[in-house]
């Protein structure tokens, strides 16, 4: 392929997206992975949870475009809540069971946990890893805040060396890049999340970007500059005796960019199965489809584009898995 043709192809994937920085987490399952997005979800479950989510945009260019992460989240002190949670049905006092229930001790919980990330497009590169805590207060009866932070570090690089150009010395255009776009970019970020949720429901505010301390590299992905902002919300609502549904959204600020939305509905079969569908305004539309167990849980997505430039992303599949240890008690996860 020609190489000033390649390029812009990769350039204009970026662009797509706001920002190659801003793609790293933006999952159409998002829901699979709520810590990644919200750091005020980390440690929301009673079990340590280790999930892996790869993401695959297929094309007719020969562009590789992949996204990877791993990640484990978990809260301290879980054995103990669940005991009392899955147990307390077998206390003859109701008085003392309802005191079980509504205890602040019981309640309050702290969230630990972090991820790796891996992103590829073509020239472009970036690995990550963060760590996440949360804290966890009860409102009301039903109702909990948590407040969350998380600590990241960033490592992008972007290499055209690889490129076969007719005339590299007196191509202009090839040369440009190379001065002012290879190299490495090292950067040290941080942010918040907080989450209003009781079993039923959330709503979510959290950063990206909020800090973000470059070590080196300060000319390069400068449009990477700026934070973004997000709201979150979803709920579950059982229709009848064997179905439950779960709609939910998310919107996206940064100052320069138009605002950014997304929803996305499931419908779920006796806690088992679900199929869903979500859309993302102005880039997408999505098939959802899943398998939750206590210990085991499959997401998959098809992602197909609807924007100007939907031909440089051409059949893209994510699969999020997930393993649910040290769920001595078989708590299932709430249907967000």
């Amino acid at each position: 392929m020609n190489s000033q043709v390649k390029i812009l192809i990769v350039l204009c994937c970026g662009i797509l997206s706001h920002s190659l920085v801003a793609q790293e987490n933006d999952y159409t399952q998002y829901y699979a992975n709520m810590p990644a997005v919200n750091a005020g979800f980390t440690g929301m479950e009673d079990y340590f949870d280790l999930r892996m989510g790869v993401r695959e945009g297929w094309n007719s260019f020969g562009i590789k475009d992949s996204n990877l992460f791993l990640s484990a989240y978990g809260t301290l002190n879980s054995k103990s809540r669940a005991g009392k949670r899955n147990n307390s049905l077998r206390i003859s006092n109701p008085t003392l069971f309802n005191e079980i229930q509504h205890d602040k001790k019981f309640r309050r919980r702290h969230g630990i946990g972090g991820m790796v990330t891996s992103r590829t497009l073509d020239p472009y590169k970036s690995i990550g890893a963060s760590v996440n805590y949360a804290y966890h207060v009860p409102l009301s009866g039903k109702l909990n805040i948590s407040l969350g932070a998380k600590v990241g570090y960033s490592n992008q690089r972007i290499d055209f060396s690889g490129l076969t150009v007719r005339d590299d010395v007196n191509d202009q255009f090839y040369q440009s890049l190379i001065q002012s776009a290879q190299g490495t970019q090292n950067t040290v970020i941080a942010d918040f999340g907080t989450v209003l949720y009781s079993r039923k429901f959330f709503l979510g505010v959290s950063s990206q970007s909020l800090v973000a301390k470059k070590m080196n590299g300060d000319q390069l992905f400068n449009m990477n500059d700026g934070v973004r902002y997000r709201l979150q919300t979803g709920g579950s609502f059982g229709i009848s005796p064997e179905f439950e549904l779960s709609p939910g959204g998310i919107v996206t600020y940064q100052e320069g960019y138009d605002l950014r939305w997304s929803l996305n509905v499931r419908l779920r079969y006796k806690e088992f199965i679900y199929l869903g569908s979500a859309y993302e305004a102005d880039s997408k539309i999505s098939m959802l489809f899943g398998v939750v167990t206590p210990s085991l849980t499959f997401n998959y997505s098809y992602d197909m584009y609807t924007s100007a430039l939907n031909n440089f992303n051409v059949n893209t599949h994510e699969i999020v898995m997930g393993l649910v240890l040290f769920n001595k008690f078989k708590i299932r996860p709430n249907f967000w």
